[in-house]
């Protein structure tokens, strides 16, 4: 039988609860005017307490828990508090929510594990707790899916986050947005966050979420078949994922079930990537069979690095710079597979535009726009797309070269010249400076025992990167440039590699040997008058 008693009970018999969310900061403003309020006139509204249920003369708080540490901070011996008799536990957590709701607000976190105490103790049953609290059941689901799906990182992190001029304005709203993604997009997000804070200031909700869906790719634009579970086997079809928006639909769409369809996302950015980059081999093996004069097109900027990784897997990739818009049947358009950027997938017809001639290539004064070309001059333009090629081998020659291949003597010297002359890159060793001058110390101190071959290997390797750069050309590959060629030659000579070897290998590659239809060609360009028949004489 429940009962309430007014009692003054002794401060050191009270014990604050664990249900108890909120975070007392004893230092803030707020608990400072609490304390000099009880100093002038003692507690005047009481706390309510139980008693303890595993710890015998104790009472536990269930309310007034600020209240009762003001008190215990001024020394004061006893508090006036109700004592709620022969009351079930879940009453016991109701009257601790009431407390947090109609007094102080808690923090979002705070409200979170609240709510994941009610789920635990009243068996996940949202729609009762909705009930018992005066909220709504998916008030309560959301803030359930935070405490079960945020990410360690994010917990700790937003203790902080939350106190600090950037983040004070965050809500349960920002940190459902959070909470809805996968493990790995939340950590990719967070680390965004610390190291470009100031792009986050004071971001509202609905800012947040444009800014993760931007990142998120809509089901509807895939190119392939949602219920082919062949094309990732791994991953299985996308239609039956759990990580898309669809299969949480009150966490993305509330109530409006009719967006499934047309908005829905995947939460797995990778696992996209992965499937659109099996998804465009196919086309192009498929496209390659149909149009032999199929190209490779990307409709974003691309740097060097990612326009030698896409040559690697499809060829020769033209990007925006290199062509024109045009349409199927037009003179010179060709079939373009985009296989980066905007529209990646899809087939286009573009033509290849003419740029200015390489030295030793230039069309003679008196050839008009139109005639064939020379062979000579075809022969220059094939030869400077083999030096392309060459140029990504030569930068993976480099990548894989230690110090002992350079060719100086001298090599501190000779390395430490190119070092002045070029520049190079920093080897970083350690989140922490003091870990990197310790380091320095200690090659420095031990110079006669192999710190000055370690450290020789360390100045190397800064200056790799600087070489890679000297190999680098981004222009079009029919007009590699004979400046960045020769630092190939230069280079090839300090690490010891045979530069000469490898553009004869080349030059045997698919896509890089002379045509066939070249020998049925004059220096002009022009075709080989054919043989007449011989007219059969008359008997």
């Amino acid at each position: 039988m429940e009962k309430q008693t007014l009692q003054q009970l002794s401060v050191d018999s009270i014990v604050p609860s664990k249900d108890n969310a909120r975070h007392i900061d004893q230092k803030s403003e707020s608990f400072k005017e609490l304390v000099i309020s009880i100093r002038a006139g003692r507690v005047r509204i009481p706390i309510h307490v139980w008693p303890h249920p595993k710890r015998k003369e104790k009472f536990e708080i269930r309310a007034g828990e600020r209240r009762w540490r003001a008190a215990k901070s001024l020394d004061h011996k006893t508090i006036p508090a109700i004592v709620h008799r022969g009351i079930s536990y879940g009453t016991a957590m109701l009257l601790t929510i009431t407390e947090n709701k109609f007094h102080e607000k808690l923090m979002p976190l705070e409200e979170v594990e609240e709510i994941a105490r009610c789920m635990d103790h009243f068996d996940s049953d949202a729609k009762l707790i909705a009930g018992l609290i005066g909220q709504t059941e998916q008030w309560v689901r959301l803030r359930a899916n935070i405490h079960r799906n945020l990410v360690q990182g994010w917990r700790q992190a937003f203790l902080y986050l939350a106190r600090n001029e950037y983040f004070g304005n965050w809500t349960i709203g920002h940190l459902t947005l959070v909470a809805r993604l996968p493990a790995n997009s939340q950590k990719e997000l967070l680390a965004g966050i610390k190291d470009y804070s100031w792009r986050w200031e004071n971001v509202s909700v609905h800012d947040l979420g444009k800014r993760i869906n931007e990142k998120l790719q809509l089901l509807i634009k895939a190119k392939w078949n949602l219920d082919d579970d062949t094309l990732l086997p791994k991953a299985g079809a996308c239609s039956g994922c759990m990580k898309r928006s669809g299969a949480e639909p009150v966490l993305w769409f509330g109530a409006m079930d009719d967006q499934i369809k047309t908005k829905d996302r995947c939460l797995d950015p990778q696992c996209w990537n992965n499937k659109m980059q099996i998804y465009l081999q196919q086309q192009a093996k498929r496209l390659s069979e149909k149009h032999s004069n199929l190209a490779y097109l990307a409709t974003e900027h691309l740097s060097s690095d990612m326009k030698e990784d896409l040559s690697k897997k499809f060829g020769r990739v033209l990007d925006q710079h290199d062509v024109q818009k045009s349409t199927k049947g037009a003179k010179g358009a060709i079939p373009a597979l985009v296989v980066h950027g905007d529209g990646a997938g899809t087939v286009t017809f573009v033509r290849e535009k003419q740029f200015t001639r390489p030295a030793g290539a230039r069309r003679p004064a008196g050839r008009p726009l139109g005639k064939p070309t020379p062979l000579r001059e075809r022969r220059i333009l094939l030869n400077a797309k083999r030096w392309a090629q060459v140029l990504i081998e030569m930068r993976e020659k480099v990548d894989v070269t230690n110090v002992d291949q350079v060719v100086y003597k001298d090599k501190i010297t000779g390395i430490m010249t190119l070092v002045a002359i070029y520049g190079n890159h920093p080897i970083w060793h350690g989140a922490m400076e003091k870990t990197k001058r310790k380091e320095i110390d200690a090659l420095v101190k031990t110079a006669d025992k192999g710190g000055r071959e370690k450290a020789l290997g360390h100045l190397w390797s800064s200056v790799k990167p600087t070489l890679n750069n000297l190999l680098c050309y981004g222009g079009p590959v029919t007009q590699t440039s004979q400046f960045v060629i020769d630092n190939a030659k230069w280079i090839a000579q300090l690490i010891q590699v045979d530069i000469d070897k490898i553009f004869e290998e080349v030059s045997k590659q698919k896509g890089f040997t002379e045509p066939q239809s070249w020998k049925g060609l004059n220096a002009d360009g022009t075709p080989k008058a054919t043989k007449k028949a011989r007219k059969k004489k008359s008997a």
